[in-house]
């Protein structure tokens, strides 16, 4: 594979044996070591997040604005990163020509961090993902959930000289873990309230199910973006850049392949981009 060969030339081949686990940006003129970052969402708790949601799975039937546009557009996203898979699939989207958005959370590693300002030099947009991805906290009130995405944003303009303006609710904009934090409708008062500071959210429309299991078959991940891509001529697709995500590292290049073989173009995601949410809190 192509992709493969220029990616060892680089020093990014895909670690098979390791354990994982520009627009809608502004310019701008406490953890210990890698080993000891929290993790962000045990297996468990991702089957059983993604498993609630018969839409993450197997596509969704919701109305959108995509109908009636004839351009075909594909926004691919990658949650959770920076990780030891990150210098894989900018390997890979570098090599396939495309770019991409990254909703990343905190690290405290200078090795990780290193992978914001290199996100965005390769011309993708880093989305804001919260700092500590802790639904238990996050989702307590929304004074915890701005007090976490403006910590994640203070150093993200530290390190790559960008503050997103976009970002993506953990879990998506109607995860059900929420409500054990902060009552059934936290989410929609959250969404209102970061609407109205200035922020855009995205959801997905396209899952590639790679959270349903700590490490899906590849075969399985390419399966969902072809089926959940049919009849849809703008999709944002969810996938992971997370340390045990390497199928999702090996199906990527198949993917990209195979969406431009149905005449997507692929962009990346701004406020005035296409947009898709779970949840519309009223005004």
């Amino acid at each position: 594979m192509v992709w493969l060969i220029l990616c060892v030339l680089a020093g990014c081949s895909p670690e098979k044996g390791e354990l994982h686990t520009s627009a809608g940006q502004k310019p701008i003129a406490g953890k210990a070591s890698y080993g000891e970052e929290e993790p962000i969402l045990s297996g468990f708790q991702m089957i059983a997040e993604y498993a609630a949601k018969p839409y993450a799975i197997v596509g969704t039937d919701q109305p959108s604005p995509e109908q009636g546009s004839r351009k075909k557009k594909a926004y691919l996203t990658f949650d959770d990163g920076p990780s030891r898979q990150t210098k894989h699939i900018l390997c890979i989207l570098r090599e396939k020509g495309v770019k991409a958005t990254f909703f990343v959370t905190g690290k405290s590693s200078p090795e990780l961090q290193s992978y914001y300002k290199l996100i965005v030099n390769e011309g993708h947009n880093l989305g804001n993902h919260t700092y500590s991805h802790k639904y238990s906290y996050i989702y307590s009130s929304i004074g915890a959930y701005r007090k976490d995405t403006e910590k994640l944003n203070d150093l993200l303009t530290r390190t790559a000289g960008v503050r997103p303006d976009i970002f993506r609710f953990p879990g998506g904009s109607d995860n059900h873990l929420s409500r054990k934090a902060g009552g059934r409708h936290i989410m929609a008062k959250i969404a209102r309230e970061m609407t109205n500071i200035g922020y855009q959210y995205f959801d997905w429309n396209v899952s590639s199910t790679d959270a349903a299991a700590v490490t899906l078959p590849k075969q399985d991940i390419l399966a969902s973006v072809r089926t959940n891509s049919r009849g849809k001529n703008q999709i944002i697709v969810l996938m992971h850049d997370d340390d045990h995500k390497t199928t999702t590292v090996e199906a990527l290049p198949e993917a990209i392949d195979w969406l431009k073989k149905q005449g997507y173009q692929f962009e990346t995601l701004s406020k005035s981009s296409f947009v898709f949410q779970f949840l519309h809190p009223p005004g």
